[in-house]
């Protein structure tokens, strides 16, 4: 054996092997959050202790990126005629992001599709008020597709 200093630096020791191991898990998390939450949740932390519930007189904390709120407006009758995924966009403010769906004033589905940014993406399904299909639109994964289809044969 050697007396280099390289070849020590090389040697496996515990503190390399978890300074590794710590390296590769920040790594792996922050991939996973560059698809948008798509992948597999991060692995969670050990736990500590819980905070301690916050003072009553204390202003409601900004909602997170990823919280989720219901958006729905009425007929003048009082039952739906829209109801939206809503979530914070990067600029902070709510957008119209997730399922949304649009109701016939008698209550029935007029059509259903998703929103991504306010903007119709995907494949858009529409309904008579009998509720059988009417067609579909592909707006296409930017919003700019535009194709429509018949329903399928029964």
């Amino acid at each position: 054996m050697t007396n280099d200093p390289a070849s020590e630096f090389l040697k496996p020791s515990p503190f390399r092997v978890a300074s590794l191991c710590c390296a590769v898990a920040a790594c792996a998390i922050a991939i996973a959050g560059c698809d948008g939450g798509k992948s597999a949740p991060a692995p969670a932390r050990a736990s500590a202790p819980a905070p301690a519930p916050a003072p009553a007189t204390e202003a409601p904390k900004a909602a997170a990126k990823d919280d989720v709120k219901m958006s729905k407006e009425n007929w003048p009758s009082g039952k739906v005629k829209y109801s939206y995924e809503m979530r914070k966009s990067s600029n902070g403010k709510w957008a119209r992001n997730g399922v949304g769906r649009a109701y016939y004033e008698s209550g029935e589905l007029e059509r259903e599709g998703m929103y991504k940014h306010n903007v119709r993406v995907g494949r858009w399904t529409f309904y008579k008020i009998d509720g059988t299909v009417s067609h579909y639109e592909d707006r296409g994964a930017d919003g700019k597709g535009g194709t429509t289809g018949e329903p399928p044969l029964p």
